[in-house]
């Protein structure tokens, strides 16, 4: 990598104590590297007509990007990058219902920000406050096109059985498109790294298309309880490029 790029690998500002100036038109003073006008997503210029051009795209990030073509398509200068970084505490309590799916917040990638071989880390920061011991399960989805969280999703969690007495917890989802923008391998039932007795799952999550990840609570249980709460504290989306 050119000297002069590292200062903007956070795509979100400013830079270190003592860093060099950096000439207007050029990204981190790297030679032969142009940064054209700010842009949005949806209004880039082509990529194959933006070689060796850069852009700021200010609706991808959670601080804005800066994104490179290489002459085929445009690749964020940062990765991972963060999409999204949100505290939410958004929460449902057993009141609603007995085996009851709520969603509580959710966030939308724009179609062509992940590539062939791009990939999602998603964190999710989840408590459960209340003195209940129901079956907890929450939950992350994505769909797209015509799919909503409650028909037509890919279910990229699901924690059912697995929480009842437990007080917090923080879930580490992951997707990898595997050379091809609707053809993913994700883990469903696991919500963290290391061994596991389920295999991974094969998913067609389609980021051709404007693509939803919603993150959401079911009330597992045949009982209704308004002690059985369970709160989105925070969740952040990583696009690994």
């Amino acid at each position: 990598m050119a000297a002069g790029l590292v200062a903007l690998q956070g795509c979100g500002g400013g830079g270190s104590a003592g860093a060099a100036a950096v000439p207007a038109g050029s990204v981190g003073g790297a030679a032969g590297l142009t940064l054209a006008a700010v842009s949005s997503w949806a209004s880039r210029p082509a990529a194959s007509s933006s070689t060796g051009q850069a852009i700021m795209v200010t609706d991808v990030g959670s601080n804005g990007s800066i994104w490179i073509s290489n002459g085929v398509s445009w690749v964020p200068l940062a990765s991972p990058l963060t999409l999204f970084h949100r505290f939410s505490n958004a929460q449902m309590d057993g009141t609603v219902g007995a085996n009851t799916d709520v969603l509580l917040d959710a966030v939308v990638i724009p179609a062509y920000v992940l590539g062939p071989m791009s990939g999602l880390r998603i964190v999710a920061a989840y408590s459960f406050p209340g003195g209940g011991t129901g079956d907890k399960a929450p939950q992350v989805k994505a769909w797209f096109g015509t799919g909503s969280y409650a028909a037509g999703f890919i279910g990229l969690l699901d924690t059912r059985g697995q929480f009842s007495t437990q007080k917090s917890f923080i879930f580490d989802v992951r997707l990898q498109n595997r050379n091809a923008l609707a053809v993913n391998q994700i883990r469903p039932n696991d919500y963290g790294s290391g061994a596991s007795g389920n295999a991974f799952a094969d998913a067609a999550v389609d980021f051709s298309q404007n693509v939803t990840i919603g993150f959401g609570a079911l009330n597992n249980s045949a009982a209704a309880s308004p002690a059985d709460q369970q709160r989105l504290e925070w969740f952040s989306v990583e696009l690994v490029a």
